[in-house]
């Protein structure tokens, strides 16, 4: 709603001599920016699922997401770019662990920020109360000679690290990490943790399928062949009680109304095959719609699962983002 912002500004001269100057400001708290998407080239915020893109300048990242305000991590200039609102930006190097120049994955959970970061040598859980500030490694790490492919962590604190041939797994901070799946993938892709549920991509590359968890430790594939033809899935969203999940490379995708026991084709396809290029989140749900990255330069729009897809471009030089990201 809007509110007024009363402000007086005094000016002084030389002499000591100042006169003072009263103004008010009417703010409309309530257009409100939802969406986000980041690229190396570029960035663009909606006011909402099926609302025009509009060209942030200056803004580039490969991490994004929304808590205490939004955060862009662009590991390129090794700067975080924060905002309030999406549209006023702010940059600052923060402050990390000894030896860490790589983050990624930026999430906002339990009142705090985390994400992966990377030394070298050994992944790990980093954390920061301070919007993004400063970090700190949280419980042991995990030996790598490369950075993570994915990573999620539930409200609860329970974490997943997804390396080239491993998905480590640990219920706290405090607790062991121990692999809790061996895979194929070599790409990013999103792990999601959605209703208490686990989503990520079936073990292999070219399995057509998506695993499913409910404790992140024990994972079952969900094996559905005819619902995509050559694709495969890399992230998932849930919106009024269906959870669709995005496919990589191909014009069909699977939705699930059962949590994930079985899932259905769209009813009708995307206009065009998404892009085969990687993404730390492909798709996020916001006012009950899907939003999804379609071929370089556009976003795909479902209001439904059961009927068509519309497609919207990104603003130039925005191509291909490497994050979506929503507040709801």
């Amino acid at each position: 709603m809007p509110e007024v912002f009363n402000f007086t500004a005094r000016a002084t001269a030389a002499s000591g001599a100042f006169a003072d100057r009263n103004f008010s400001i009417t703010v409309n708290n309530s257009i409100i920016q939802r969406l986000l998407a980041v690229g190396p080239s570029g960035a663009a915020r909606s006011l909402g699922a099926g609302q025009p893109w509009t060209l942030i300048p200056g803004i580039t990242g490969d991490s994004a997401d929304f808590g205490d305000r939004w955060l862009v991590w662009d590991q390129t200039a090794g700067v975080m770019r924060a905002s309030p609102d999406a549209i006023n930006w702010s940059s600052f190097v923060p402050t990390l662990p000894s030896g860490y120049t790589t983050l990624g994955y930026l999430r906002w959970r339990a009142g705090a920020w985390w994400c992966v970061g990377w030394d070298g040598a050994a992944l790990a859980v980093l954390k920061s109360t301070d919007s993004g500030q400063s970090w700190a490694v949280q419980g042991a790490t995990i030996p790598s000679t490369a950075d993570s492919l994915s990573f999620e962590r539930s409200e609860a604190g329970a974490s997943i690290i997804a390396t080239g041939t491993e998905w480590h797994f640990r219920a706290s901070d405090g607790a062991a990490w121990t692999v809790a799946r061996t895979t194929g993938h070599s790409y990013k892709f999103q792990i999601a943790h959605l209703n208490g549920i686990w989503f990520a991509p079936a073990s292999q590359a070219s399995h057509p399928g998506m695993a499913r968890s409910t404790d992140g430790s024990t994972w079952f594939d969900q094996s559905n062949a005819s619902v995509l033809t050559s694709g495969y899935y890399r992230g998932a969203a849930y919106a009024n009680g269906v959870l669709l999940a995005h496919a990589y490379s191909d014009t069909q995708a699977g939705y699930t109304t059962d949590s994930g026991l079985t899932f259905q084709a769209l009813t009708t396809p995307y206009p065009a095959a998404p892009g085969a290029y990687q993404a730390e989140r492909p798709i996020v749900a916001q006012g009950g719609r899907f939003v999804l990255l379609g071929p370089g330069g556009s976003t795909y729009l479902l209001n439904a699962v059961t009927g068509p897809s519309s497609m919207q471009a990104l603003p130039a030089p925005l191509s291909v983002p490497a994050c979506l990201a929503v507040r709801n």
